[in-house]
């Protein structure tokens, strides 16, 4: 059981019970949003952040409808054979309204407020379609990674709509690789696991994003189902450290001895390139190579990979 706590003052925030009661209701949303077990005083930027949270809210119920959603690619370089690996598919928002929305500030809304489960199957049927389209084009390329929300794995079709869009579109599984988050792959039940397992053995490649942000053990990366991991570009920042290049070294290490392949993200310097060469870490993705792009940036890339 956790607690989280709002307060309102009287008189600085009102005269006003009932908007003593609002703002403090308020304040308690923003210390359920900072993890629970916390308390929040109410603030006037509260509020505002509260009346933009309803907006991006009822605007996202109709930005698929709208036709609002687009999608970008990041290229991941395999940079020994010197040619494009696979994308990240990247999921972008422009409302006539908001304007460009930030997905670190439209997601968790969706998330909280279950849009999420029709963006993300907009997602998976974009994605899918773009890859039969590029591979009736005979282009090369290993697999195209989405980003999967952990409300979407809880999802009780989840397995078999992955499946399902990818047949659909008469795709080999082994072309979509999902990306899931360290804390997502740590709560899933024994039953959602198994299904990822099931994905892994029919072909679907599952990374966990952002390796070695979220936890402390690495006891985990024996029973999870996963073949690739992404370095955050945390450690990549900070490459030239030491300490940091000897966490990347060990990462790459134990990679290697359970066969799952790396891809370094957040690679911005050429320095950062040869460091990562040097060290056995050749698939990379980042600035340095290539912002993320639109479609038809994208095919020109694979007419010439």
């Amino acid at each position: 059981m956790t607690t989280s706590i709002g307060i309102s003052i009287f008189p600085r925030d009102s005269y006003d019970a009932n908007d003593l009661l609002k703002f403090a209701d308020l304040a308690m949303y923003e210390s359920k949003a900072r993890g629970k077990n916390t308390c929040t005083f109410f603030e006037q930027a509260l509020s505002e952040s509260y009346t933009r949270r309803i907006l991006i809210e009822n605007e996202l119920k109709e930005a698929i409808k709208n036709n609002e959603f687009s999608i970008v690619y990041q290229p991941q370089i395999d940079a020994l054979e010197n040619r494009i690996f696979g994308f990240e598919a990247l999921l972008r928002w422009n409302n006539k309204k908001l304007g460009f929305v930030s997905p670190a500030e439209f997601i968790p809304i969706a998330e909280r407020t279950g849009i999420i489960l029709d963006i993300g199957n907009w997602v998976l049927n974009k994605v899918c379609k773009k890859i039969r389209e590029f591979k009736a084009k005979k282009y090369r390329f290993n697999n195209v990674a989405i980003n999967v929300s952990p409300i979407q794995t809880k999802e009780t079709n989840f397995k078999d709509k992955i499946i399902n869009v990818c047949k659909e579109n008469e795709i080999a599984l082994s072309l979509l690789e999902i990306e899931i988050t360290e804390r997502t792959l740590i709560e899933l039940n024994d039953e959602k696991i198994a299904d990822l397992y099931e994905l892994i053995k029919k072909g679907i490649n599952i990374s966990i994003d952002d390796f070695g942000t979220g936890y402390s053990s690495l006891s985990y990366l024996t029973v999870i189902p996963i073949n690739t991991l992404k370095i955050d570009k945390s450690f990549i920042d900070n490459i030239e450290d030491e300490k940091n290049r000897a966490v990347i070294e060990c990462i790459l290490n134990l990679s290697k001895s359970l066969k799952y392949k790396v891809i370094a993200e957040g690679v911005e310097l050429k320095d950062q390139l040869e460091i990562l060469m040097n060290l056995g870490c050749n698939i990379v993705q980042g600035y340095y190579f290539s912002k993320p792009v639109g479609e038809d940036e994208l095919e020109e890339m694979l007419k010439n990979n």
